[in-house]
């Protein structure tokens, strides 16, 4: 291993380290690290791309993402088109069906009685970024963020990462809209993080990033890392195993790029400590998952790729 390589390592396992040593001293309390942004419209909620309002309180619940949503219809002729693979979500309302029937009354005269029938249908919609060629109508206001603060971006940070993206050059990147979700989705192969402008500080922001990037090298073309791309259940032994890799990862590769902020650290050993409860033992999953963190950060920061042995 190459000089530069070893004294990475040797980060590696001191960021592991740290985790331990904070984890011994108890509860810490985890925060989101960004501020969703104010928008024209909103995009706290799932809303119709043509009406632009909102779903009903059971649409919300039945699409669960939030944002702008449209039937195919409507993306076909804005000319747009759906991604393959995209799944839709369904959205329901009731509709009325008025039944007319002859009746007699009382006194044996017929007369017509209608009666009105509720009967639940439903559409499929497509969230807009599962569609292509349709520009979101969500626009930032001119109104700045409580505390707004101008951040700078870390220019090591941003050297790491855009080597990784060039490196895999299927790996899409959107970080240039309001968000108020940070996720990796597989299926696409798409990372999606708020905005810099939405963080107190620009570390916490490398830390998301960073935590998500990791989430893709999991990626069967990548390290194949099978317990964290399959679909497993929110809580999961595995879903929890694969959040303790991302998030050791992510603060390995802070640590890598000179980003040692002490509030950023402590937020990630809370979010560490919230999934590694879940495992029930706690000092083998942080080991466990230190391993495969480890490799995970030097595939984004150098590309270097396991052995066959060690994966």
């Amino acid at each position: 291993m190459k000089k530069n390589q070893k004294q990475h390592v040797d980060v590696y396992q001191m960021v592991t380290d740290r985790v331990l040593e904070q984890l011994g001293k108890g509860i810490i309390p985890w925060q989101k690290p960004w501020k969703n942004i104010k928008t024209e419209s909103g995009d706290d909620l799932a809303i119709s791309y043509t009406t632009r309002k909102p779903y009903s309180f059971l649409n919300q619940m039945l699409l669960g993402r939030n944002g702008e949503w449209l039937t195919f219809n409507q993306v076909k002729q804005m000319n747009g088109n759906i991604k393959k693979g995209a799944k839709s979500g369904i959205v329901v309302f009731f509709k009325r069906i008025v039944s007319t029937k002859m009746v007699k009354d009382d006194q044996g005269n017929e007369k017509e009685k209608q009666t009105v029938i509720p009967m639940l249908k439903y559409y499929p919609v497509f969230h807009i970024d599962d569609c292509e060629g349709i520009d979101t109508k969500i626009k930032p206001t001119d109104e700045p963020l409580e505390d707004e603060v101008t951040l700078e971006p870390i220019a090591e940070a941003e050297r790491v990462i855009n080597g990784y993206l060039s490196r895999e050059k299927t790996l899409k990147l959107h970080n240039d809209k309001p968000s108020s979700r940070a996720y990796y989705s597989p299926f696409f192969d798409e990372v999606t993080v708020p905005m810099l402008k939405q963080y107190e500080v620009a570390d916490e922001y490398y830390s998301t990033l960073f935590h998500e990037l990791v989430h893709s090298t999991g990626a069967p073309k990548r390290m194949n890392r099978e317990e964290g791309m399959k679909s497993h259940k929110f809580g999961s032994k595995d879903y929890s195993r694969e959040e303790l890799v991302a998030e050791l990862g992510a603060a390995m590769l802070c640590a890598a790029t000179g980003i040692n902020n002490d509030a950023a650290f402590k937020n990630s050993v809370a979010y560490i400590q919230g999934w590694s409860k879940k495992l029930m033992d706690d000092n083998k999953a942080i080991v466990w998952a230190a391993s495969r963190s480890e490799k995970a950060a030097r595939f984004i920061f150098s590309g270097e790729r396991p052995k066959e042995s060690e994966n």
